[in-house]
């Protein structure tokens, strides 16, 4: 099955859209739990992962630095492909997740 960017627009805005239901009682009225969840070892691995990227700093000064020394010294060389291929994935995406669909 092919999705075309406009059906992924159209989920987009469905779930922009999408009203917010109210939470369902914890417990019934004799106080047992309605509702129970339990994760698989895969999702509480993946639970532990996510913790530990939340440490990660955002910008990881080490690269920078190098980076910045490569620029100075006229050694840094980008792959135009590269350049290109990230310029149309941000195109593609800022198409999809626009807000007038």
């Amino acid at each position: 099955m092919k999705i075309t960017p406009q059906e992924l627009k159209l989920v987009a805005k469905l779930y922009r859209e999408q009203k917010q239901i109210e939470p369902r009682r914890v417990t019934a009225e004799n106080g047992a739990p309605l509702d129970k969840v339990m994760l698989s070892e895969e999702g509480l691995e993946l639970q532990t992962i996510i913790a530990r990227l939340k440490d990660v700093p955002e910008i990881r000064e080490e690269k920078v630095a190098k980076l910045r020394t490569a620029i100075e010294k006229g050694t840094y060389q980008v792959s135009g492909r590269a350049v290109a291929e990230k310029l149309l994935d941000q195109i593609l995406n800022d198409e999809i997740f626009r807000e007038d669909v």
